[in-house]
């Protein structure tokens, strides 16, 4: 087909050549020495055949070197061999069925079609969560103070069960901005209670105590306390009446021994659990601690309402301290999380902060007299909070108080009585 003078190329590969673009401009650089010429090329390829017809009306020597440029680009930006043969293609020809690779290493020189394609834009930065604070719990004060040119001046010791070890943790995280003045320190026993078994804790008070240079002690037990007494030869099931006028006294034991050797103590309550049957009991704890608290001058830290839904009922999420709903608790539905244990030390750092501000002073209501037992919180407790003592309490607080303002001073510029004290008097003479 086409002119004699011009010869039929005809292109067999039984794969894919190693050098195609070698070829290509070979064939080219051929047809371009020929001057015109009108012809047929036929690039077989494995079992197709594909014939290609080359029509070349060559004028002169510049289009011949624009049509050469541009062919020579159009096979320099063509896929590599190896990656067309993978797929059974040259070239830009593939047997029918077969798509081109259609993804293409970056390559390092520039393409004039780089001109028009899209910019790639960069992903957008993920912002990035900032990390909560996290405070150090010690084991001592010489522990706290280990490295430091200045030692702390306060130290909170945190004594308890493994919630109160959760505690402790949420104490430092909310003390973490004064951890120059402020350590934590925990003296920690997981299965323990108020009561003496397993771990009687009254004969470690002292040491704990002074090992802590305690500023401000904090007590948590009570969640492993829902196990029989002992009186004598009888064992006493939890909760009978009986049980609680043991269990009331063994916290007045308790409690009692911690005032000897830390006169600034904070009892803190029960919180809520995942069994409705436990948290009843718990309730019925927290009375008995509050009482006892009471009786012997120490705050009561009470918790409860931080760890329920609306309902009143056992709350897995809820509000953390900084105002977004977190998950509270562990899935055994005991423990706490980290937000939780924050939170479970907010209801205890309003008391604490009010006995570091005044390191002098001790814990409310303490006389420093010997512990006197109230007639109003004799026997078993059932919910009473006690009678506060009366209070003398000033016009000027009264006012702040009840929102009743003072009576006014006659004759003054704030006393609209009538009649006026100048009128009054000669009516009184008379």
């Amino acid at each position: 087909m086409g002119d004699a003078s011009c010869p039929n190329w005809h292109l067999r590969f039984g794969t894919a050549p190693a050098d195609a673009p070698g070829i290509a401009r070979a064939g080219l650089e051929t047809a371009l020495r020929m001057g015109q010429c009108f012809s047929m090329w036929r690039i077989r390829f494995r079992s197709w055949d594909v014939p290609v017809v080359c029509a070349l009306q060559l004028s002169g020597c510049a289009l011949l070197r624009v049509l050469a440029l541009a062919v020579l680009a159009l096979i320099g930006t063509a896929p590599s061999a190896p990656a067309i043969a993978q797929q059974g293609c040259f070239l830009f020809f593939c047997p029918p069925g077969v798509q081109p690779p259609g993804q293409r290493k970056p390559r390092p020189w520039f393409s004039p079609g780089d001109l028009f394609a899209p910019q790639e834009q960069p992903p957008p930065p993920v912002p990035k969560k900032p990390a909560e604070p996290e405070g150090v719990v010690y084991q001592s004060a010489d522990a706290a103070a280990q490295g430091r040119k200045q030692p702390q001046t306060q130290f909170i010791l945190v004594m308890g069960d493994r919630i109160a070890s959760q505690l402790a943790q949420g104490l430092a995280d909310a003390y973490v901005s004064e951890r120059a003045r402020v350590a934590v320190i925990e003296t920690i026993a997981d299965e323990s209670g108020y009561l003496p078994t397993p771990v009687d804790w009254p004969p470690r008070f002292p040491e704990a105590v002074n090992a802590a240079r305690a500023s401000v002690a904090v007590l948590a037990l009570g969640n492993d306390d829902l196990q029989p007494i002992k009186d004598g030869d009888v064992t006493v099931q939890p909760l009978t009446d009986r049980w609680m006028e043991l269990y009331a006294k063994r916290v007045d034991d308790v409690l009692t021994a911690l005032r000897a050797v830390a006169p600034r103590v904070i009892v803190v309550g029960l919180a809520p659990v995942q069994s409705t049957t436990v948290s009843d009991d718990y309730r019925r704890l927290n009375d008995i601690l509050r009482s006892r608290a009471a009786r012997a001058g120490f705050p009561f830290a009470d918790v409860w309402e931080g760890f329920v839904d609306e309902e009143g009922k056992f709350a897995v999420f809820g509000p953390a301290v900084d105002g977004q709903r977190r998950r509270l608790r562990l899935n055994d539905g005991i423990r706490f999380t980290r937000a939780g244990g924050r939170k479970l030390a907010f209801f205890v750092q309003k008391d604490l902060d009010r006995m570091l501000a005044d390191p002098a002073r001790p814990s409310a209501g303490m006389s420093g007299g010997p512990l006197e037992r109230p007639a109003a919180l004799a026997g078993p407790p059932a919910g009473a909070r006690g009678t506060p003592p009366a209070v003398q309490v000033s016009a000027p607080a009264r006012a702040l108080m009840e929102g009743v303002p003072p009576p006014p001073v006659r004759g003054r510029a704030d006393d609209f009585s009538w009649p006026p004290p100048a009128e009054a008097s000669p009516s009184g003479a008379q």
